[in-house]
């Protein structure tokens, strides 16, 4: 149950905290990609803090993590549909969460 609470906290800072504006033009301005890492990181680690199984090196292994992976899906050339980048980029968020939460 408690990698639930993981998920949650994804869906939280990759899409609800995500507005329109900051979606679109992550791919243009770094600073942009740089915040959306950053949040969705922070929501992620106070999850982690509020299981207990927070560690320092999970912060840095998450926000960079993100940020490639996402930096990859806006450079991504454009699929017919978005399949190709969404599902992997999604896929590696979720192993992301995974291995902070088996690794302890």
């Amino acid at each position: 149950m408690s990698f639930i609470w993981l998920l949650f906290a994804h869906y939280i800072g990759d899409i609800a905290l995500q507005p329109e504006w900051q979606s679109n033009n992550k791919g243009k301005y770094w600073y942009v990609m740089f915040c959306h890492c950053m949040i969705w990181t922070a929501v992620v680690s106070v999850a982690l803090v509020y299981l207990g199984i927070f560690e320092y090196w999970k912060v840095i292994f998450l926000l960079i993590g993100h940020a490639l992976m996402d930096e990859w899906r806006c450079h991504y050339p454009k699929a017919p549909d978005n399949f190709w980048r969404i599902y992997p980029d999604q896929t590696w968020h979720i192993i992301q969460l995974l291995l902070v939460y088996v690794i302890r």
